[in-house]
């Protein structure tokens, strides 16, 4: 992968997974791909915006969910990571989750600013 673009090649094909400027890096020095995780994330009818990032030494996912499932929206948060955490390995667990009541700022081209972790959110317990 050229760029700073990470992958992998499987069946002549090239599958992007992420961006090397994003790697979490965690203490044993394993490194997890933000967008890995962000992606099983993928198809939450819930979930508007989801980003994944270090915080303290933690694998944090931070959530936007869509206004109309606000009440709902921390049970489903909670029962989609545990999903995830089941199929990854340990070291790649999401071990903190905060959700937030406002949408992450925006580049012009509507990427995520992924300068802006936490200070939103709300942690859950």
């Amino acid at each position: 992968m050229t760029g700073g673009a990470l992958g992998y090649v499987k069946d002549q094909r090239i599958y992007i997974t992420g961006r090397r400027k994003n790697l979490i890096i965690l203490a044993n020095g394993e490194n997890v791909s933000p967008e890995e995780l962000e992606n099983r994330f993928a198809g939450c009818e819930w979930l508007s915006e989801v980003m994944v990032y270090s915080e303290n030494e933690q694998i944090t996912a931070e959530a936007y969910p869509f206004p109309e499932y606000a009440g709902k929206a921390e049970g489903l948060f909670r029962k989609k990571a545990e999903e995830i955490n089941r199929q990854v390995p340990s070291a790649r667990r999401i071990v903190r989750l905060r959700l937030r009541d406002r949408e992450f700022e925006k580049t012009t081209s509507r990427k995520i600013k992924r300068n802006q972790t936490g200070e939103k959110g709300r942690l859950l317990d």
